[in-house]
């Protein structure tokens, strides 16, 4: 009858010992690093840092998911421990992933998701944690472009004479914000107007911002250089477009003596012109 006690008291206290080292034994995920808004056409790491507590408390598998879609498994036990999966926008480069890390070649709007990272111990305990972040694969305007209502090449206006300009910025997703800039100053908000923006099937948008003004204002030295710029989730693309000033018009409008209908020859303006843009070339 003894003896068949101290075999259940054995038992008992093996049990608890093998129940408090599962006890010990946590996985910890301490970062998860996604970027929030990469740009289409990088390649893109996906890192997940961990740490595995306990005595001799080894790694089962890293496995990262897109949603529902399984795109990577590290098996900590096997000889042969990667394995990637493919799927739309989701591309492993295999041989520059790790146990924490992973990298995706080549990302698309197709890509983004909710990325997640699961940690798992080995057994018998399966100990696990897991991490999820968001990603938006940004797509950065095809084209940005300033257009002006006339056609002068070069772009040459006379004082008093309203400017009107368009910035368009052509199929970025999410849409870019854009502003002006004129000779490095920021515009008036009363100078510049939102025109309605298109949307393609794919989702991809078209912002147009005009800006509208009177010479000889933001003019120095007889130049405007405008600047378009377009944001899109920290990605920055721009235009630039110099405007020059009438020099003839210029001359007429801050003389003293100039009367408000005066108009120099056209001779003289073509001189003017000629002298301003080769002054410009030279050093």
């Amino acid at each position: 009858m003894l003896v068949q006690v101290l075999i259940k008291l054995a038992a008992l206290v093996c049990c608890y010992r093998g129940v408090a080292g599962y006890s010990q034994k946590t996985v910890e995920i301490e970062e998860l690093l996604v970027p929030e808004s990469p740009r289409a056409g990088q390649d893109v790491a996906l890192t997940c840092r961990f740490h595995l507590r306990g005595h001799n408390h080894r790694l089962y598998t890293v496995n990262w998911w897109r949603g529902k879609d399984q795109f990577y498994t590290y098996k900590g036990t096997s000889a042969d421990p990667k394995h990637a999966y493919t799927f739309r926008g989701i591309h492993v480069k295999t041989e520059q992933s790790t146990e924490e890390s992973v990298v995706l070649r080549n990302v698309s709007e197709e890509t983004s998701g909710v990325f997640k990272c699961e940690v798992m111990g080995e057994g018998p305990s399966f100990r696990t944690a897991v991490a999820t972040k968001p990603m938006q694969v940004v797509v950065p305007p095809s084209s940005v472009e300033i257009r002006s209502r006339v056609i002068r090449d070069p772009p040459v206006y006379h004082v008093g004479e309203r400017i009107h300009l368009n910035c368009t910025a052509t199929g970025a997703k999410p849409r870019a914000v854009l502003s002006w800039d004129i000779n490095g100053t920021p515009v008036r908000a009363s100078e510049v107007k939102q025109v309605p923006d298109y949307e393609d099937h794919n989702g991809r948008v078209t912002s147009t911002l005009s800006l509208t003004w009177d010479a000889p204002t933001y003019f120095s030295n007889n130049l405007a250089r405008v600047t378009c710029n377009a944001m899109v989730s920290g990605h920055a693309s721009s235009a630039t477009k110099d405007i020059y000033l009438n020099p003839a018009s210029s001359a007429a409008y801050n003389h003293q003596y100039a009367s408000a209908g005066c108009q120099l020859s056209t001779a003289w303006t073509i001189l003017s012109l000629a002298f301003l843009l080769v002054a410009r070339q030279v050093p």
